[in-house]
């Protein structure tokens, strides 16, 4: 069999199991999706594409009385070339319906990574069992959700990580051989190539020189500051809730903000 055609026939069986793992592994978690492990990436989209596949299959057979025909695959995969001319010739028959069937396939299989991946975080899976678990851990840390693994959990004691309503930093700069105290309310991140921080995007930011002992703070004038995490001395995070009380009538009296415990 030609190698060309085999790489074709692999890339179909695997292809919904790909788009599942997109879905799965979208947003901050894509790096881990853009793995250049062939091993893992096989494995890991091979088992998804042949469960769609046997769920798929008695839907298209029965509701459209139509037979994908693994008879056909199997037939590319042939050494004999009569066996091979006759399965492209059904595959050319049937290319519409083929074409059809792998582009709805595949959106479904994207849709279902999606939605399993939003219920494994909203159900806290990833931290509570290792095998669902992301590789991102800045998504952990900065989130507060590193504190729902199980070695610890006896951090918090009054309070839990969906108290959190945003992040605080302080971050240790070396700014042109100078050192600041930048902080602010952490508004988003970026993760390098390999996984590890890029970027943190903070807003309502002040600094100061660390060498200033007055401990006077200066606003940052504009929306957002960028700080580089390959810039960064040290990085601190402090979670926050904002209480808020109402009088009687059900009227915000007023805000305050404390560290979650």
């Amino acid at each position: 069999m030609d190698i060309a055609l085999s790489g074709i026939i692999l890339l179909i069986l695997i292809l919904p199991g790909i788009s599942f793992a997109k879905g799965f592994y979208s947003g901050e978690f894509s790096n881990q999706y853009t793995t250049s492990d062939f091993y893992n990436l096989l494995i890991n989209t091979l088992f998804p594409s042949l469960i769609l596949y046997l769920l798929s299959y008695p839907i298209i057979y029965y509701a459209f009385n139509y037979d994908f025909g693994f008879d056909i695959i199997l037939g590319l995969s042939s050494s004999n070339d009569d066996v091979i001319k006759t399965a492209i010739t059904t595959v050319e028959k049937n290319k519409i319906a083929i074409i059809v069937y792998q582009v709805l396939l595949n959106i479904i299989a994207y849709s279902i990574g999606n939605g399993f991946k939003k219920c494994v975080l909203s159900k806290s899976f990833d931290t509570n069992y290792d095998i669902l678990r992301y590789k991102n851990i800045w998504h952990y840390i900065i989130t507060a959700r590193l504190l729902n693994f199980e070695k610890n959990s006896h951090i918090l004691q009054n309070d839990t990580v969906e108290d959190v309503d945003f992040t605080y930093v302080d971050a240790l700069v070396n700014v042109n051989d100078q050192t600041f105290i930048y902080r602010g309310v952490l508004a988003d991140y970026q993760l390098a190539r390999d996984g590890g921080l890029d970027l943190l995007i903070v807003t309502n930011a002040q600094r100061k020189l660390i060498s200033d002992q007055s401990g006077t703070y200066k606003d940052i004038k504009g929306n957002y500051i960028i700080l580089k995490y390959s810039d960064l001395i040290n990085l601190n995070l402090t979670f926050i809730q904002l209480d808020e009380t109402f009088d009687a009538s059900g009227n915000l009296v007023s805000v305050t903000a404390r560290t979650i415990q």
